[in-house]
This record gives structure tokens, C-alpha cells and sequence, in this order.
């Protein structure tokens, strides 16, 4: 793996163990407490556009082509058979997401971003190893 991407690779671990340590048990604690909800929106605002990047600069490399949106640089990395087609999919739909705390950050739910985080988290870590195995396979 190039020293950029795993780096990037390194980022995206500590931000979801960071994002994870901060997640309530309770998600409504997050409609209770601003600066929680700020500060789990940010990372996980952060960590998303970390996952992005890590995908545009896997689809430069690897001379992909050039994607019209976040979403399809998931689609780019599933038709190259470096991630499945549902790993492209929870991608695509986590690059929504940093979309809508990016430009509609009132219409945000804390709640539901709290309850729904840990799967969230779930599936970038997944993102990761199946980048990772590709790029194992292909050294």
C-alpha cells in the first residue's frame, strides 16, 4: 500500500475509535447535549471525507478514471473488483450523509445519527479491509 493511503487507511482507524469512544450508550443523550451532537457530527463529517479520499486517491492510482461524484467513486473501486457491490452501496450512502451534516446540518436528527453510527462504523472498518485485501492481492 503507498505510504498515502495508508496513512489515510491510519486516519480513518483513529477517527472511528475516537467517534466510537464518544457514542452514548443512550443516543438520546445526543439530543440532550449540543456540544456531543456537534462534536459526533464533525467526526463523523471528518471520517467520511477521509473515506472519500482514500477512495479518489485509490481510483487515481490505480488510473480508474475520474468520477463524477463521491458516490460513484464507490461504484469506480466496485466495477475494478476492489469492493463488493454493498460496500460500494454503504459508501455511497455514508458520502450522502456527509452531504447533509455539510449543508443541511438543522435538518440532522442527533438521535437517529447516534443510533445509526455504530453500523456506519461497522461497514467504513469493512471498506477498509476490503481495501486493504486488494491491495495485498495486487503487490
Amino acid at each position: 500500500m503507498s505510504e498515502l493511503l495508508l496513512r489515510k487507511a491510519l486516519l480513518v482507524r483513529d477517527r472511528i475509535g475516537k467517534i466510537r469512544r464518544a457514542l452514548p450508550a443512550d443516543p438520546e443523550e445526543v439530543a440532550r447535549d449540543e456540544r456531543l451532537e456537534a462534536y459526533l457530527a464533525f467526526n463523523l463529517f471528518l471520517l467520511i471525507q477521509d473515506l472519500v479520499d482514500l477512495a479518489a486517491h485509490l481510483v487515481a492510482a490505480r488510473g480508474l478514471g475520474v468520477p463524477a461524484s463521491q458516490r460513484e467513486l464507490f461504484q469506480v473501486l466496485e466495477r475494478a473488483a476492489i469492493i463488493a457491490g454493498d460496500t460500494a452501496r454503504d459508501m455511497g450512502a455514508l458520502a450522502s450523509l456527509r452531504n447533509r451534516i455539510a449543508h443541511s446540518y438543522a435538518d440532522l436528527d442527533p438521535v437517529r445519527m447516534a443510533r445509526e453510527a455504530p453500523a456506519g462504523l461497522d461497514r467504513a472498518e469493512h471498506f477498509l479491509g476490503e481495501i486493504a485485501a486488494a491491495i495485498a492481492a495486487s503487490d
